[in-house]
């Protein structure tokens, strides 16, 4: 142990020092040795994580916290499937647990990502285990920041961290998470073949946040669709569906093969379809880059919502209602009733903003005829007005006249000069960082197995050209072209 403590602490001089080879080198042999120590001996050095900090020593305190797991697991205490008791919340490791996630050092963590995986889902699933999801978000949540502090490299841990939040109907704690913006994908390819060191400062998260170093399980197309179902989900959750929109369409806009649908999107068209009507009034048009052959299919196995959609924008409510009622079994099995009701309840609200597209003017008694449960009920009628005045939705006033009341609708409100320069400046914040990411991507693109076996072919090439005596640039854009082809 004493030797190994040693190895842990040169490492943080070595970084100290700037020497990444060194240190890089000197990592990779403290991981190799670990790993070759049975759980049995490593997990006997427990009482050292009482001294040791995992903010110093992460590599050694994880390796050492990962084997009392894992005999814990093998003691025979646990019950089959479940995890042992000592990994649990108020466990006698949970502690060493939460303290190795929130003072974990990000460069160390690179050199044992698969060790350091397998303790967070460790954490994820004692939440699932025993139903006390809050202090599992807390700490996955700090994780996630912890190791890219943008969150833009999409993980397995970011759908694990979504999932808890659903099931904890923890959705506004999902939501800063959310709203950072997904840039990279990671890839399985190892990305640090002919670059800098893991361990470089300026070493960008999409490099080591990867399957290639553990830190995250393979992104497959379910995975990357989960995250964004159960986003919008989130963001339904909290009626944000203009964002829950967004990631719905993100769905229905990944590729398929043979262009064949799959049970997520299909989900994710319900729930879309849904929210369009709900947001505007009108179905939504489906994504410009969404394969229609999967969308015809989609379309024909979600009739019944289609259903509902056509009824909604013909004014009436009777039908609506003989439409939704006639589905309450699909919408109860889909996990979508909610929806529904909310979508007849606004089924008032768009008639009245039809309203104001025909007319000026009209008087409150004449509205309520027009939309109201209770045509009779002019007071009704008036309070429900004021009440989508007072929110914004609705762009009237109501005045008194010798007829009495009317409702006069006002053209379309134009932000004022503060408020467009505000907009403005989020946008150019939000651009800079597009671009940034964009050149990350085009350097990825760049130095792939793929661009540099077409550089290969068009030197090859162009070296004939020349040794014929001819110039036929044709023939490079006919390779541009073969290679475009197999994308």
């Amino acid at each position: 142990m004493d030797k190994l403590l040693e190895q842990s602490t040169a490492l943080n001089l070595l970084l100290e020092a700037l020497e990444e080879e060194q240190y890089d080198k000197q990592a990779h042999a403290l991981v190799s040795k670990l790993n070759k120590i049975s759980p049995q001996d490593l997990a006997a050095a427990k009482n050292e994580l009482d001294t040791l900090s995992p903010s110093t020593h992460t590599v050694l305190y994880l390796h050492i916290l990962l084997a009392g797991i894992d005999v814990s697991a093998a003691s025979g205490k646990a019950v089959p499937r479940q995890l042992p008791a000592a990994v649990l919340p108020e466990g006698s490791l949970w502690p060493y647990i939460v303290q190795l996630l929130l003072e974990c050092d990000q460069i160390q963590i690179r050199y044992c990502g698969t060790q350091f995986l397998k303790v967070v889902d460790c954490v994820a699933l004692g939440a699932e285990q025993t139903l006390n999801y809050v202090p599992a978000i807390q700490l996955i949540h700090h994780v996630i920041l912890r190791l890219d502090e943008t969150s833009s490299t999409l993980t397995s841990t970011h759908r694990t961290f979504i999932r808890l939040c659903l099931l904890a109907q923890a959705y506004a704690e999902a939501l800063d998470i959310l709203d950072r913006p997904i840039y990279h994908i990671p890839t399985q390819q190892n990305d640090f073949q002919g670059s800098k060191e893991m361990c470089s400062s300026s070493q960008p998260t999409w490099k080591y946040l990867s399957p290639t170093t553990g830190l995250t399980h393979p992104i497959s197309s379910r995975t990357y669709m989960e995250y964004y179902l159960l986003g919008g989900m989130c963001y339904m959750a909290m009626r944000r569906y203009r964002d829950a929109l967004f990631f719905l369409e993100v769905v229905l806009s990944t590729p398929t093969l043979q262009n064949v649908a799959s049970s997520i999107m299909i989900e994710a068209y319900k729930k879309w379809l849904l929210v369009g009507l709900l947001l505007d009034g009108v179905a939504p048009t489906a994504p410009k880059n969404a394969s229609q052959t999967a969308m015809r299919h989609i379309r024909a196995i979600a009739k019944p919502y289609e259903c509902v959609a056509d009824a909604f924008k013909t004014n009436n409510i009777d039908r609506l209602r003989a439409e939704i009622e006639a589905g309450n079994a699909f919408w109860q099995e889909d996990g979508n009733y909610g929806l529904m009701v909310e979508l007849f309840q606004s089924f008032r609200k768009f008639s009245i903003l039809r309203m104001g597209k025909t007319f000026d003017a009209l008087s409150v008694a004449e509205v309520a005829g027009r939309t109201s449960p209770s045509p009779s009920n002019v007071d009704e009628t008036k309070a429900y007005l004021e009440g989508l005045i007072v929110s914004g939705e609705l762009g009237a006033v109501i005045m008194g006249t010798d007829k009495g009341e009317v409702l006069r609708f006002l053209p379309a409100s134009q932000k004022s000069e503060a408020q467009v320069e505000t907009v403005l400046a989020s946008q150019t914040r939000e651009l800079g960082a597009f671009l940034a990411h964009i050149q990350n991507t085009e350097h990825r693109m760049e130095v792939s197995k793929e661009y540099i076996d077409f550089l290969k072919k068009l030197k090859k090439m162009k070296d004939e050209d020349k040794k014929n005596g001819t110039t036929n640039g044709a023939r490079a854009d006919d390779v541009d072209e073969d290679m475009m082809e197999e994308y």
